[in-house]
C-alpha cells in the first residue's frame, strides 16, 4: 500500500487548480477511453460499416486537426480558454450522442470528421487553460500530472469497453452514450474553475503571429519526426514483430502495456529539466538519439530467434518509452516557454501541428519505409531523427533569443 500512495502522490498533484485539473483529464480520458478502443467494433457491427469505410472516415477526421489545432488555439486566446473548452467537451459528447443514429456511411463521415474537428482543438485549449491557471515555472510539471492522469484514465476507459463487449448488445451499442457522459462530466468539472489569468489577448495582437514566427514554426517541423515514437509503438514496432521477427505474438499487447505503465510512473520524473526552453530542446536532442537507439534495437530483433527476438524488442520499447517520456516533456517546455503570454493558445495550437502530422503521415510513411527496405529502413528513420535532435538546440536558443528582444509579441 505504501508503494501505492507514493506513485499517486507522484502523479497526483497534491493541492489547488492543479489537482482539479487532473481529474478533469481523467474524467475525459474515461470517456474517450470507452469510445475510442470500442470504436471500431460499433462502427462494423452496429453502424453497418466495412472496416474500409471506418478507415477513410478516420483519416479524414485526422486531416481535419491541421485546421481545427491553429484555430482553436486562436479562439482560446480571443475568448478564453475556459470558454472554447467547455464547448469543446459539449460539442464532442453531444457528437457521441448523435452515433446511434447514424447508419449509413456519407452522415458518418460527416459525423466522424466532426468530432474529429473538435477533438483536435481540445489539445491546444487544454493546454492555453493550463497556461491561464498554472505559474510558468510549474506548467511542463502539471502537464505530465496531466499525462499520468490521462493515461491511468483512458485505461480505466478501456477496461469498461472491454466488459462492455463481454456483455454484447445493449451494451455495446450504449457506447458512445457512455463516453458522451463521460465528457459532459469532464465540462462540469471545469466550470468549478477560474477562468484564469490572461485569458483574452488585449488590444490588437498581430494576425497569424505564431505562423509568421519561422524559428517556432521551425521548431514545430522539427518535432515532428522526434514524435515518431508514438506511430512506432503502436503500428511500425508491432507490425515488424509480426512479420520479420520470430518474437511470440502474444508478447505485443504486453509491450503495449508495459509502454503504458511506464508513461504512467516515470512521466513526471522523466520531465525534469524541461521548464526552461534550453532545458527543454536539451531533452528534445536527447530524445531523439534514444529514438535511433531504438530503431536500432527493433532492426537487430530480426536476427534472433524467439527468445532473443523477444528481449532486443522489450529492450526497443524501453528506449522507445524513454524517448516518448523525454519528446512529451520538451513539447510542452519549448510551446509554453516560447508563446507570448497573451497567446498561448495560438502558439500551442501552432505546435500541436507537429502532432497532427505525425498522426497522419507516421504510421503509413515508417511501416513502409521499415517493412519494405528492412533495416535499411530503421537505420533511414534513425538518421531523420538524429538530424532533428542536433538542429533543435540550436534553433530554439535562437527562438529564445528573439522572443527575449521581442517581448511585445512581435515576433518574426
Amino acid at each position: 500500500m505504501g508503494t501505492l500512495q507514493h506513485m499517486a502522490a507522484a502523479v497526483v498533484p497534491r493541492k489547488g487548480h492543479a489537482r482539479h485539473l487532473a481529474f478533469v483529464n481523467l474524467a475525459y480520458a474515461v470517456g474517450r477511453g470507452v469510445f475510442l478502443s470500442g470504436s471500431i467494433i460499433y462502427f462494423t457491427t452496429v453502424t453497418g460499416l466495412t472496416a474500409t469505410q471506418v478507415g477513410i472516415g478516420t483519416s479524414a477526421a485526422a486531416l481535419s486537426g491541421f485546421v481545427a489545432s491553429f484555430l482553436f488555439g486562436v479562439l482560446s486566446d480571443r475568448l478564453g480558454a475556459k470558454r472554447v473548452l467547455v464547448l469543446l467537451f459539449v460539442l464532442q459528447a453531444a457528437g457521441f450522442a448523435l452515433y446511434p443514429a447514424v447508419h449509413a456511411v456519407a452522415p458518418f463521415y460527416a459525423l466522424i470528421v466532426a468530432v474529429g474537428f473538435i477533438e483536435y482543438g481540445v489539445g491546444p485549449t487544454f493546454g492555453a487553460f493550463v497556461g491561464t491557471l498554472i505559474e510558468p515555472d510549474d506548467r511542463v510539471q502539471v502537464r505530465a500530472n496531466l499525462r499520468s492522469m490521462f493515461n491511468i484514465g483512458f485505461s480505466l476507459g478501456s477496461g469498461l469497453t472491454a466488459l462492455a463487449l463481454l456483455g454484447g448488445g445493449t451494451w455495446v451499442r450504449a457506447l458512445p452514450w457512455g463516453a458522451g457522459v463521460l465528457l459532459l462530466g469532464a465540462g462540469l468539472l471545469i466550470l468549478r474553475l477560474p477562468r484564469g489569468t490572461g485569458a483574452v489577448t488585449a488590444g490588437r495582437p498581430r494576425r497569424f503571429g505564431a505562423l509568421r514566427d519561422l524559428r517556432f514554426v521551425t521548431i514545430t517541423a522539427l518535432s515532428a519526426p522526434l514524435a515518431l515514437h508514438a506511430s512506432i509503438i503502436l503500428v511500425a514496432l508491432p507490425l515488424w514483430a509480426v512479420t520479420r521477427t520470430r518474437t511470440p505474438h502474444a508478447l505485443i499487447p504486453l509491450l503495449l502495456v508495459a509502454n503504458t505503465v511506464f508513461v504512467i510512473v516515470f512521466q513526471v520524473a522523466a520531465s525534469r529539466g524541461a521548464a526552461t526552453v534550453a532545458g527543454a530542446a536539451r531533452l528534445a536532442q536527447r530524445s531523439g538519439f534514444w529514438l535511433a537507439a531504438a530503431c536500432g534495437a527493433a532492426a537487430v530483433a530480426a536476427y534472433g530467434d524467439a527468445v532473443v527476438a523477444a528481449a532486443v524488442l522489450g529492450v526497443a520499447m524501453l528506449l522507445f518509452t524513454l524517448s516518448e517520456l523525454q519528446q512529451s516533456a520538451s513539447g510542452w517546455g519549448l510551446a509554453h516557454g516560447l508563446a507570448p503570454e497573451d497567446a498561448q493558445g495560438e502558439y500551442l495550437g501552432t505546435f500541436n501541428l507537429h502532432i497532427v502530422a505525425q498522426g497522419v503521415l507516421g504510421p503509413g510513411v515508417v511501416s513502409a519505409v521499415t517493412i519494405s527496405f528492412g533495416v535499411w529502413g530503421w537505420v533511414g528513420v534513425a538518421a531523420v531523427v538524429v538530424a532533428a535532435g542536433l538542429l533543435i538546440v540550436p534553433v530554439a536558443a535562437a527562438a529564445e533569443r528573439r522572443a527575449a528582444v521581442t517581448l511585445t509579441g512581435e515576433l518574426v
